[in-house]
């Protein structure tokens, strides 16, 4: 299996376990979100769900409606790496 597929197949699982459909504009960079809210709000699933569909009042949106944003794909990377980062 080739490093494109391995990526592909987290980020479906992701997709899946987050209740998303696979809209996402970066497979990295979702993967990466993915793994930030794992850490942040640790591994409860639907905590996990309800953080990326509640509106963020930090960010201005919420984060499941712009996910095909790239702009703002970053922003929510950037938003949760300062709770990683603590």
């Amino acid at each position: 299996m080739t490093d494109k597929e391995l990526l592909q197949q987290a980020a479906d699982k992701a997709s899946t376990i987050l209740g998303i459909p696979n809209r996402y504009i970066d497979t990295v960079k979702f993967v990466r979100l993915y793994s930030l809210l794992y850490t942040v709000v640790g591994s409860d699933e639907e905590n996990m769900r309800w953080w990326l569909n509640t509106f963020n009042k930090h960010l201005n949106f919420c984060p499941a409606s712009r996910l095909t944003d790239e702009h703002s794909l970053d922003k929510i990377i950037a938003y949760l790496e300062t709770y990683v980062d603590r």
